[in-house]
């Protein structure tokens, strides 16, 4: 109680807004999928308007593609859009940058690691981005203001830690460098968290992971905690029952990304991620970058309708998945996303010109609990290899029997595929893949 007073007195005192942009993302929740789908069209249409006037790239861009200024009005429009990438943020960060741009309403983020080449942008700090987190929160039956365990890439010290600690104050925070994970370090967090002992764990599901099973394998135990949520890895229901099996808890998995913050995630019922549609528009495309319908497989485009300072609209992350049709037996009317079932740029290529993406990361629906984790791994040869870990289930072979028929099938027999068991599959910085293929795309 005193934590939770502390808190309220704190946010009554500078954060005000985050309090009362919670309060309206709680009742956006409750709105029935056509309000929130109507919210979200004039939402986007607006945030296209504002990009076209006050960003020259922006401005250029669709005048390029012949929308004026009258046509953005529309927001039958905005899925006809030019859709834009890493690359084109990257070559245009100062004509991106809208005339609202500057010290005070804006901060330079840096991304990027996984390709070796750095992404410069801007948040924009009025948007109170901490609420969408609450807001996820609340779905976990988590508190603003509980502990939490983070494994993550961004692990601060210092005098930073100090700064980042007080401003995060009354709520304490046990981290874990998704870059170091060693036995020692493991050890560490396990005195650390018992100590602590936070409320939930948020972090890469690769780090969670391999946490987890260095945890087993050095006899430590952690007090459980009320949820652990994962995130830029692919969750399987097998990876999803070892970390809850682990931690006595229930895992959720969550959406977001460097460029884009807190896109979507998963409620107690775990029947896909849940879209903040109202801050958030996320769509999926097909080869020709057309919007496919609900329950068709495609690339993700996501549009951040609260960047005022650096507007990414329409972007290509890179990650295949498809939209739910339906609501949830929860009873939210937010769109729902689908697992990520993969990397567009992660594919396995045949010698007769054929990419195979995202398909292969859902060989294993038929038998989910039959393995514990997977991953396709492709030599230079165009040879194929299947690594799996196998659960003690009784159906574990044959499901991994299941999937490397499918696995053959899909590579059309014209090339050898061989399944190999193993014990552990290696992951970098706290992240995982379904595909690793040492073929060139352009091969």
């Amino acid at each position: 109680m005193m934590r939770e007073a502390a808190f309220r007195i704190k946010t009554a005192l500078g954060g005000r807004s985050s309090t009362d942009a919670y309060r309206e993302f709680l009742a956006m929740d409750a709105l029935d999928p056509e309000a929130i789908a109507e919210v979200s069209a004039r939402r986007s249409a607006e945030h296209a308007q504002f990009a076209f006037g006050h960003s020259p790239f922006y401005r250029e861009l669709y005048s390029s593609h012949g929308f004026s200024a009258d046509d953005l009005r529309d927001p039958a429009a905005f899925s006809a859009l030019p859709i834009v990438d890493k690359a084109m943020l990257r070559e245009n960060f100062d004509r991106i940058r809208t005339d609202e741009a500057n010290d005070r309403t804006s901060v330079v983020s840096k991304t990027g690691g996984s390709t070796g080449l750095p992404l410069h942008l801007l948040r924009d700090l009025r948007f109170p981005a901490r609420a969408l987190e609450w807001r996820l929160f609340e779905w976990w039956g988590v508190r603003p203001w509980d502990d939490r365990g983070i494994v993550t890439r961004h692990v601060l010290t210092g005098a930073a830690r100090i700064r980042h600690d007080l401003g995060w104050l009354p709520s304490r925070r046990v981290q874990l460098d998704a870059f170091q994970i060693t036995d020692e370090a493991v050890a560490e967090f396990a005195r650390s968290w018992n100590r602590v002992r936070p409320r939930f764990l948020i972090g890469y599901g690769g780090g969670v992971l391999d946490t987890v099973r260095r945890l087993q394998r050095l006899g430590l135990t952690l007090t459980p905690p009320r949820a652990v949520a994962v995130t830029a890895a692919p969750l399987t229901a097998g990876t999803r029952a070892e970390i809850e099996t682990a931690f006595g808890a229930p895992c959720f998995d969550h959406y977001r990304s460097a460029e884009i913050p807190w896109m979507a995630g998963e409620c107690a019922h775990q029947s896909g991620l849940h879209v903040f549609a109202d801050v958030r528009r996320v769509e999926i495309v097909d080869a020709a970058d057309e919007v496919v319908p609900d329950g068709v497989e495609g690339e993700v485009v996501v549009s951040d309708l609260t960047n005022r300072v650096f507007p990414v609209i329409r972007y290509r992350l890179g990650d295949i998945s498809r939209l739910l049709p339906g609501t949830c037996a929860c009873g939210r009317g937010l769109p729902r996303l689908g697992a990520i079932s993969g990397r567009s740029s992660d594919a396995v290529r045949l010698p007769d010109g054929t990419t195979i993406a995202g398909a292969l990361g859902h060989i294993f629906d038929d038998f989910p609990l039959s393995i514990r984790q997977f991953e396709i791994v492709q030599d230079a040869d165009y040879s194929v290899t299947l690594r799996c870990i196998p659960s003690d289930r009784s159906d574990a072979q044959t499901g991994i029997d299941a999937a490397a028929e499918k696995l053959r099938f899909a590579t059309k027999g014209i090339v050898p595929v061989t399944v190999e068991r193993v014990d552990s599959i290696p992951q970098v910085g706290g992240k995982m893949r379904f595909i690793r293929s040492a073929v060139p795309a352009t091969s």
